[in-house]
């Protein structure tokens, strides 16, 4: 499935740390950050996540042939913990058009990356002991029949949208770069210039959508986009909304 001793040399100087199967790349790294076994940056990859994360109570359903990979990087002196998920999930956008061709590839706040409404990859971001875990699950070639029958029609994949099989090394590769390439960026720009490429790709603006806040609130309305800072922006009878995290519950492109 992948081409580790290539990784290595391709990744150098991250620091590949590889599984063939884990309960999760994000609960890994961040066991293994505790114990001061990783230093950022660095890669944890498995070839078969069983039991992933997603934001809050949610699941992420995995099988062989999806990408699982949580990103080490070092805490940036201007990064922000909330700008974290738009720029990885702007870099994971950006190598799946490159990748497939398909420019109409966009994303969905907070944190996943969809294609005509279907969901092609999600985005686990946190902060611990000084380094950012940058989990990504992506779907690239999974076998079709091992998709749960309730989300058939509700990903997609990576093989769809290029109408081929991808070699799982180059598509690491292509995200591992992309990310780079991101983060390096915001060290030169200000987050507002990510905030503008967001709004490019966004398939939630001007959409109908309900959202749930915490405490396990539904805020329904129109959505115009994400301010300054990320934060969705939520138009309702009572006034503009500027809601920091929460859950789309519907809306489609």
């Amino acid at each position: 499935m992948f081409a580790v001793k290539r990784l290595r040399k391709e990744l150098s100087p991250i620091r590949l740390h590889w599984f063939t199967r884990l309960r999760s790349t994000n609960d890994q790294a961040a066991a293994m950050r505790k114990r001061g076994e990783l230093f950022a940056p660095a890669v944890v990859l498995t070839g078969h996540q069983i039991a992933g994360r997603g934001r809050g109570p949610h699941t992420w359903w995995s099988s062989r042939g999806c990408l699982t990979v949580t990103f080490v990087a070092p805490i940036g002196d201007i990064q922000k913990p909330h700008e974290i998920p738009l720029i990885a999930g702007l870099a994971v956008r950006q190598a799946a058009a490159d990748i497939t061709g398909r420019d109409d590839i966009r994303l969905k706040w907070p944190n996943d990356v969809v294609h005509k409404g279907r969901k092609l990859a999600g985005l686990l971001c946190e902060r611990l002991n000084r380094a950012d875990l940058i989990g990504i699950g992506l779907n690239v070639n999974p076998d079709k029949s091992k998709i749960p029958r309730d989300l058939r029609d509700r990903i997609t994949t990576l093989s769809d949208l290029a109408d081929r099989d991808l070699d799982m090394t180059d598509v690491l590769l292509r995200v591992a770069s992309a990310l780079n390439t991101q983060l390096r960026r915001r060290a030169e720009h200000s987050f507002a210039a990510f905030v503008r490429d967001y709004q490019l790709h966004d398939a939630l603006h001007g959409q109908r959508i309900t959202v749930l806040t915490d405490p396990n609130t539904p805020i329904t309305g129109r959505c115009e986009g994400i301010d300054d800072t990320g934060r969705l922006l939520l138009r309702t009878p009572q006034g503009l909304h500027r809601i920091i995290a929460g859950h789309v519950l519907s809306g489609r492109e």
